[in-house]
């Protein structure tokens, strides 16, 4: 009997957990977050940086893209970055009207990635980090972009040579 009550507790649990990750954000940020928290609570045994995980990809893809470049380190952090980047949606959007009437909201550009030495040569040759144009006083892009510096590739080699650097003092 105890076997098949513990058998029933797994169960109810993967039901659970299989709900949770499979639940989407439909509506509001707040609504989402509730739903969430009701299935998160009666999940047992997952790591705090997988929950985070689950969440945001549970997001509307263009909040889950702004959540995930910060890289939130709670479900609180996951939570409060994700309402405010559905304000700062809600707040940008200008609503142009259609033939039929309908309502259109702008899409978010998605950033482009630039390394140190990406930003350096460019710096180096004149050229605009945004649009590649020539870069002069008073420059402006014909288009925005999202520019997304990409440090980890630098912060590697320097944890890197350090390492190096402090083993060879040793021996």
């Amino acid at each position: 009997m105890e076997e098949m009550i513990a058998n029933y507790e797994d169960t109810k649990s993967n039901t659970f957990f299989s709900q949770l990750i499979n639940l989407k954000q439909k509506g509001s940020m707040m609504d989402h977050i509730e739903d969430f928290q009701k299935l998160n609570i009666r999940v047992k045994d997952i790591p705090k940086e997988h929950r985070i995980d689950v969440l945001n990809g549970n997001l509307k893809d263009n909040i889950q893209h702004e959540v995930h470049l910060w890289e939130p380190d709670s479900l609180e952090n996951t939570f409060r970055l994700a309402r405010k980047m559905e304000r700062k949606i809600m707040a940008t959007r200008k609503p142009t009207t259609h033939n039929y009437g309908s309502v259109v909201s702008p899409s978010l550009p998605q950033p482009t990635r630039l390394t140190p030495q990406q930003l350096e040569e460019k710096g180096e040759k004149g050229i605009c980090y945004s649009c590649d144009r020539k870069y002069t006083k008073g420059h402006k892009c014909s288009e925005k972009k999202l520019i997304y510096i990409d440090c980890e590739e630098e912060e590697e080699k320097e944890q890197e040579t350090s390492r190096i650097l402090h083993s060879s003092h040793r021996a």
